[in-house]
């Protein structure tokens, strides 16, 4: 911006001092003001001095370009705060989303949680009942096994009479097969009224004559021996 410029010359003259001084005497010497011409600015645009009544002013002309520029920059500050508003929405909904699928999720696994705990309480007393049921097999085991012993010796007891009453067996036994012969030597003469060697038939019976010397009592056995009776009582 020009502005006016004053220049003044200083003066020093010898000679005596008065106490006021006179327009001749004073050592400034007034200089008239004039206009002073501005320099051009560059291209010949942008600024224009005038000259109006000793002062200077200056008109403003905004170029086509930064008016575009400035709009360009404001449009693409709004996309871009719309665009923020967006990523915030989009965020915000994620975010909420991901609360209501956690908050879902801590529910479900609170439920399986209640649901493993009841199952634990519940496994602990089968431990508890198993237990018991432990101990008392135990007991009944060494119940078990006192009651095994006392039948091992009496099986013991029961094998050797077992074998005794074998040996009697086969004493039975053998008694019964001369008893089957003499049935059979019997059956077989009762259809042909004959009597074993030995033996006499009188009478459709058949009789054994001793002719050894025998008491009465060796006499009846020797007749129990040979499945008859003695005639003599």
């Amino acid at each position: 911006m020009a502005q006016s410029v004053v220049y003044a010359d200083l003066k020093f003259a010898a000679g005596p001092s008065s106490t006021v001084p006179d327009d001749d005497d004073s050592p400034y010497e007034n200089v008239p003001l004039g206009p002073v011409t501005a320099a051009p600015s560059p291209g010949g645009k942008g600024q224009q001095p005038l000259s109006r009544g000793g002062r200077w002013t200056r008109r403003w002309r905004v170029p086509t370009a930064l008016l575009a520029t400035s709009l360009l920059l404001l449009l693409l500050l709004l996309v871009a705060v719309v665009a923020l508003g967006a990523c915030h929405w989009q965020v915000t909904r994620s975010l909420q989303d991901s609360s209501r699928k956690h908050m879902a999720e801590q529910g479900r696994l609170s439920q399986e949680l209640r649901a493993r705990e009841q199952s634990l309480e519940q496994t602990q007393l089968e431990l508890a009942w198993a237990r018991e049921e432990l101990q008392r097999a135990w007991h009944e085991g060494n119940i078990s096994q006192l009651e095994l012993q006392s039948r091992n010796a009496e099986l013991g007891h029961t094998q050797q009479e077992l074998a005794m009453l074998q040996e009697e067996m086969q004493v039975v036994q053998g008694k019964l097969s001369n008893s089957e012969r003499n049935v059979r030597s019997l059956l077989a003469c009762v259809n042909t009224d004959c009597c074993p060697r030995g033996w006499v038939l009188f009478r459709s019976k058949c009789l054994f004559i001793s002719v050894t010397k025998k008491t009465w009592e060796q006499s009846q056995e020797d007749c129990a021996g040979r499945f008859a009776q003695l005639m003599v009582q």
